[in-house]
């Protein structure tokens, strides 16, 4: 009997090892700076403080390396979607992550601080600088379902 629960320990011990854990979070913002490179001044000029809403959604699948981030803002009335392949990550601070994402067209950065809540999103890439950024005054969604959440998958 003795056996057979230390095989059975050991077989679920192995199914948690090589669970794939996906973690989402989403964030929901009211007011966003935009800044663009100016490159007579050598520095990012802020162009408009824009008061409209935007959801930030980064899903990482498996590990903070692989995954997607999801950008959809109202400008103007219009609906704009930034989204990307995330294929790196770095902890730049104790508290504060960057993502390095991709689409087919184009290379974006963002950075997350939850200490001020601030969302940097840089964008729109030549091949020394970022020519756009966006800063988003964040806050995390309330809503039980939408917020940080852990799915395991069993294969």
């Amino acid at each position: 009997m003795k056996i057979k629960f230390a095989l059975l320990l050991v077989v679920f011990t192995c199914v948690n090892i090589f669970a794939q854990v996906d973690n989402q979070k989403r964030l929901q913002s009211d007011v966003r700076k935009y800044y663009v490179w100016n490159n007579d001044e050598k520095k990012y000029e802020l162009m408009e403080t824009e008061y409209e809403h935007s959801i930030i959604d980064i899903r990482e699948i498996g590990s903070k390396t692989n995954g997607y981030i999801v950008i959809s803002m109202l400008d103007n009335g219009l609906t704009r979607l930034h989204h990307g392949s995330i294929y790196n990550y770095s902890q730049t601070s104790e508290n504060e992550g960057t993502w390095l994402f991709k689409s087919k067209t184009s290379k974006a950065k963002m950075t997350y601080n939850p200490q001020d809540n601030t969302i940097t999103y840089l964008y729109d890439a030549d091949n020394n600088r970022y020519r756009r950024l966006l800063i988003f005054n964040v806050v995390p969604d309330e809503l039980p379902e939408s917020s940080l959440r852990t799915i395991v998958k069993v294969d």
